[in-house]
């Protein structure tokens, strides 16, 4: 009788610690419709003036919430100093800040979402300090679709840019995307291959 009691309570102790295990080891597979979790994007701007800028990270938090970083965001030269914005070299040296943004979905498998960041410039002048004046905002806009089994998907970008005041500034960029789930690799589980997303087509 004892050992039938040990058993049971073992087996309910097994029962209650495995859907905890189970989400512990969610990598978002099952996910088809949902693209909650980490990607790796690559996108491409025609005429882009940063030459080979084509990857970013973005996070689509379960709350909501994204969070994005992307390729080339905090490269500047510390010896720079500030230009006059008549300067055809006024954009050179501008850092962007990680975007932050929100997002839901649209349908069984859309989804769109709206970022923003900082763009600032970052000079010395010595003795003086840091100058970080503004350079500008940038208003990321997505409209996405998962495609193969929830682990690829593919983006519309639009880029709108504001000063200060919260005007906008010039005219809009679009672009396509192409975007991979990061998975979830638990030691001593490590490939020695990393899922690329492919070029996007225009």
């Amino acid at each position: 009788m004892k050992a039938r009691l040990l058993l049971a309570l073992a087996l309910l102790l097994a029962i209650a610690i495995a859907p905890s295990v189970t989400l512990a080891q969610d990598n978002g597979s099952h996910k088809l419709n949902d693209p909650t979790g980490a990607w790796l994007v690559r996108f491409h701007i025609p005429g882009d003036p940063i030459q080979h800028r084509e990857f970013l990270l973005i996070v689509f938090h379960k709350g909501g919430t994204l969070t994005q970083n992307i390729q080339g965001e905090s490269g500047f030269d510390p010896s720079a100093v500030p230009l006059p914005s008549t300067d055809p070299n006024y954009g050179n040296n501008v850092i962007s800040s990680p975007l932050s943004g929100v997002w839901q979905k649209t349908g069984w498998n859309t989804f769109a979402g709206t970022l923003l960041d900082i763009e600032y410039h970052n000079s010395v002048i010595p003795p003086n300090p840091p100058d970080v004046a503004l350079f500008q905002f940038t208003k990321q806009q997505i409209i996405g679709r998962l495609t193969e089994f929830g682990d690829q998907m593919v983006l519309q970008v639009q880029l709108t840019h504001f000063n200060s005041n919260g005007q906008q500034i010039d005219d809009t960029q679009s672009f396509p995307a192409n975007g991979v789930r990061v998975p979830l690799e638990i030691l001593p589980q490590s490939e020695n291959t990393l899922p690329i997303p492919p070029v996007p087509t225009p």
